[in-house]
């Protein structure tokens, strides 16, 4: 996705007049809607792991990385993951 298209979402999605879409729905439900829509859209902006430390080989190459989901907080290597497979928050490997 677009990263500029997925920000420009979010915040339509913030400021968005919730009674102008259907004057009879249930306020709280709506904006609990908004609100897992905007979590859903955020995870799709790439986040840097935290605490990112490599593995080498014996030679000294890079076999990957390792570190914390910035999201939930789940272990993710980067040989295997380009989101975490603990809550789908996409993630930038890159230094």
């Amino acid at each position: 996705m677009d990263e500029k298209k997925v920000r420009e979402a979010i915040e339509a999605l913030k400021y968005i007049n919730l009674k102008s879409v259907h004057p009879f729905y249930d306020w709280e439900e709506m904006m609990e809607v908004r609100d897992t829509a905007i979590e859903a859209l955020e995870k799709q902006l790439a986040k840097k792991p935290e605490m990112r430390t490599a593995y080498n080989d014996f030679v000294g190459r890079l076999i990957c990385y390792k570190g914390f989901c910035p999201s939930c907080g789940g272990v993710v290597e980067s040989y295997r993951n380009e989101s975490c497979h603990h809550c789908t928050q996409v993630l930038d490997w890159s230094e």
